[in-house]
């Protein structure tokens, strides 16, 4: 149990850090495409491109993780990280969107070096719990970016915003150096080339994963319209509150942050559910019915509601949207072979992160062409569409 817990620790300073920092895109983002000139609606753009960065990876993973090692990969994603947000600080549009692709190509790598240390290292039976926790990381470092970076954007400017979030996972890269070397297994051996990740082979790389491991098939067409709720809420919440309802950037931070909040409480609940009830497909069935019923009360938000009113929506939308992504990937690693779950992870969540890459830009066309309401029902008739496939994958899915 001490591995277990040590692990986890490891994956989640990781995990929060960076996730903190690309978090903090969206909530810096109307500050940030203002200075660059541009419309509210570039917010998606940027997305986009952040989610680009995270699918190149899972493409490219087998050049990444098994080369440098879980360990090791999560050091660099860190550093890379860092680096991205540097760009981002020169204001310039290019750097920008480097910047943006370089922060998800990083925050990708959380998901298979993560998933495989935390397999190696912990028991079966506690799967739902122990991915949940770890992914409880995302919401905190969710709040941690309306926090942070909402709060030093609205004291001072949004660079002090972006220095801040970038030091964390910065400290973690030196924390996570001096992790035991038993962490560090996995490594392949191989020299990492960065040639390799650009190599053309490699988008073909997940589907002959899953072509060679077809029970993952059904759960990476579900996490396509989860994805895109997820996608969608992320990139859209803070523009949404200022642009569409006109609230304060402050204040649009601090709904954020609620949102991420009661997420990492409700996925430390559904993971022990999950382990409770022995399935979490089930509760994955529950997880997509919520996020489309999150989805149509945020259509509805108005301003006349008053605080309590809009903190209380911010937190059902943090558990209804974004509790899914721990039970997905517990369930991955229930479906994939020991040796195979890094390379089964980054499978699938190249699904859903090439849904993160499409969501962004297809909402703001939506917003663009009829308005915020119908863009957030659409998304909610896709995630309901998720459910369907999660319910029959349910009931062919094999006793765990």
């Amino acid at each position: 149990m001490r591995d277990t817990v040590l692990a986890l620790l490891l994956v989640l300073l990781a995990q929060v850090t960076l996730a903190a920092l690309q978090l903090g895109v969206p909530v810096l983002a109307p500050a940030l495409v203002a200075a660059l000139g541009m419309r509210p609606e570039a917010v998606g753009l940027i997305g986009g491109l952040i989610g680009f960065g995270s699918v190149w990876l899972f493409a490219a993973n087998s050049a990444v993780t098994p080369v440098l090692g879980p360990l090791r990969a999560l050091i660099a994603a860190c550093l890379l990280a860092v680096a991205g947000a540097a760009l981002m600080l020169t204001g310039l549009w290019t750097a920008v969107f480097v910047g943006a692709v370089a922060i998800g190509f990083a925050y990708g790598v959380t998901a298979p070096a993560g998933s495989q240390i935390i397999a190696r290292h912990s028991p079966r039976r506690l799967w739902g719990t122990v991915f949940s926790v770890r992914q409880a990381g995302v919401p905190a470092g969710g709040a941690l970016a309306g926090l942070i970076g909402a709060g030093l954007a609205a004291a001072v400017d949004w660079r002090a915003g972006r220095v801040a979030l970038a030091a964390m996972p910065l400290a973690a890269a030196a924390l996570i150096a001096f992790a035991p070397a038993r962490f560090a297994a996995g490594a392949s051996g191989a020299r990492f080339r960065a040639r390799a990740l650009l190599a053309p082979g490699n988008a073909l790389s997940p589907f002959r994963t899953m072509r060679r491991l077809p029970q993952l098939v059904p759960i990476a067409l579900a996490s396509l319209g989860l994805g895109t709720a997820h996608a969608s809420t992320l990139a859209f919440l803070t523009t949404y509150l200022t642009d569409g309802l006109g609230l304060s950037l402050a204040l649009a931070g601090g709904l954020y942050s609620t949102m991420h909040g009661a997420s990492l409480v409700g996925r430390l609940v559904v993971g022990v559910a999950a382990d409770w009830l022995g399935s979490t497909r089930i509760m994955l069935v529950a997880m997509a019915v919520g996020s489309a019923a999150a989805l149509v009360m945020l259509s509805l938000m108005d301003p006349g509601w008053g605080r309590p009113a809009l903190f209380v929506a911010a937190g059902l939308a943090g558990v209804g949207i974004s509790t899914w992504n721990g039970l997905y990937l517990a369930e991955v690693a229930r479906l994939a072979p020991p040796a195979e779950v890094a390379e089964a992870t980054a499978a699938v969540t190249f699904c859903t992160f090439a849904v993160y890459t499409v969501a962004p830009p297809a909402f703001a066309a939506l917003v663009w062409l009829a308005g915020y309401g119908p863009a957030w029902w659409c998304t909610a008739a896709v995630v309901l569409a998720s459910a369907g496939v999660l319910v029959r994958g349910a009931r062919a899915a094999p006793a765990e």
